[in-house]
């Protein structure tokens, strides 16, 4: 696993659909990349978003695939 703490790492996405009964979240990149978040994930709550809001995610990069290790709001 590589940390998430690199900039390499630190990807820009915008909500597309936030779930808060299932406690989840989906996000899209600039590279048609879909993310989820749940209310596990580290991060400003999914009380904190709404469609069309912009976070920062840091990935967690393993062999096989990629997970958002925690998010953060972009102004």
């Amino acid at each position: 696993m590589v940390s998430c703490d690199t900039p390499a790492n630190l990807v820009p996405a915008v909500v597309t659909e936030v779930l808060p009964k299932f406690g989840l979240a989906y996000l899209e990149d600039g590279q048609g990349r879909t993310w989820a978040v749940t209310r596990a994930t580290k991060g400003a709550g999914l009380d904190s978003m709404a469609p069309g809001q912009t976070f920062e995610l840091a990935l967690e990069l393993h062999t096989a695939f990629s997970v958002v290790g925690r998010y953060r709001p972009l102004p």
